[in-house]
């Protein structure tokens, strides 16, 4: 089995954005580009806001990459059994 996501084993390379300036200034600084940070950038650019959103690895590598961001309270066969089939 695979240990990198599908997502992640599929996507294009990332640029080498190692000791890229920072801009000088921005309404909002995101730290972190799993869910969360790369929800609140988008959703900030979107109204307008001049944002810059900074990861220390690739984006998505962290643990919002490493899961199938869903609940499945009520699933009703095993994770072998799911494995499985």
């Amino acid at each position: 089995m695979k240990q990198i996501p599908y997502w992640l084993d599929t996507a294009p390379a990332f640029p080498d954005r190692t000791g890229k300036p920072l801009p000088e200034q921005a309404d909002l600084v995101v730290i972190g580009g799993g869910l969360t940070g790369l929800s609140t950038a988008y959703h900030a650019a979107r109204k307008g806001a001049h944002v810059v959103l900074v990861e220390k690895d690739k984006v998505g590598s962290g643990a919002s990459g490493r899961n199938g961001s869903m609940c499945t309270q009520g699933i009703t066969i095993s994770p072998a059994e799911a494995r499985k089939r």
